[in-house]
């Protein structure tokens, strides 16, 4: 069972500056994969996301990878621009009455500065793909560490719908016992209201009645609400929760509460199917953070 909120950083010491790994991740329905790279290092960069795909499912993520203190990465600037720009600009500023050419006018010129010419991915490959191992595993233990952090939440929210199920589960019992009588007595009041009182067999009261009653019986409702309760419980209790899963199992299981409601006859049964249908909705927001 893993968060898909997490951030580790890697850094890592080279013969020459250091390499810094770092990885944020939130909430997210699918696989965002954004990744940060010195332009030097981009030839690394497919080989790079294949890893983090391996490590991750959902989530939007963030790689940055920064190599610090590496002297052939500083910039170089692009001598032959300036001699031309500055061979020109003495050649016309007399005619054309230019100010003296001025660094800070030279530096905004796109080209001033030219990439370092480097070898950089080829002999950080190793270092890199290393620093990323590590840091995904850190990145992964830190996700555990987060979704541990729900597991007393999803056992309060599971223990609540148990509890909630037990007193729909006593009502459902008196209800069925209820609704036969209650149910004939309403429908020889109609027959009477419609002067017809007297022709129709009671066996034949009977039997309607029961078949209304047996038509608003939610006991069948609250076994497959068990089941679905338990089988939460078992995924918890063997850390297997996963965030898509849990919300097809809170989809079936307000089919489940929402089928009972529209059955009720009692008002505590309606209160106990609202009060559940308030704890899904808690255990549904925070499943939400899982992979």
């Amino acid at each position: 069972m893993r968060s898909m909120t997490a951030y580790a950083e890697v850094v890592r010491p080279l013969s020459a500056g250091q390499l810094r790994l770092a990885l944020r991740s939130v909430n997210h329905k699918s696989l965002d994969l954004s990744v940060r790279l010195p332009p030097a290092l981009f030839p690394l960069e497919a080989s790079l996301r294949a890893q983090v795909r391996e490590a991750a499912q959902r989530g939007k993520l963030d790689l940055a990878v920064e190599v610090q203190d590496d002297p052939s990465l500083e910039p170089r600037m692009n001598r032959a621009l300036l001699r031309a720009v500055a061979k020109g600009w003495q050649e016309d500023a007399e005619w054309l009455n230019l100010p003296p050419l001025t660094a800070e006018a030279f530096f905004r010129l796109p080209g001033a500065f030219q990439a370092p010419a480097t070898d950089l991915a080829e002999r950080l490959e190793a270092p890199v793909r290393e620093g990323l191992v590590a840091l995904l595993e850190t990145w992964n233990e830190g996700r555990a560490k987060e979704a541990g952090r729900l597991r007393p939440f999803f056992e309060a929210g599971l223990s609540r719908l148990a509890e909630l199920r037990g007193r729909l589960q006593a009502s459902a019992e008196a209800q069925a016992a209820e609704l036969p009588d209650l149910y004939r007595q309403r429908i020889a009041q109609i027959l009477e209201e419609a002067r017809l009182a007297g022709q129709v067999p009671a066996e034949r009261l009977l039997a309607e009645a029961g078949i209304l009653a047996e038509r608003q019986d939610v006991r069948e409702e609250l076994t497959r609400l068990s089941a679905h309760l338990d089988d939460f419980r078992e995924r918890l209790a063997a850390g297997r929760l996963e965030g898509k899963a849990v919300d097809i199992w809170c989809q079936e299981v307000l089919r489940e509460l929402n089928t009972t409601g529209s059955k009720c006859k009692r008002l505590d049964m309606t209160r106990a199917v609202m009060e559940a249908k308030g704890a899904l909705d808690q255990i549904r927001e925070q499943a939400a953070n899982l992979e």
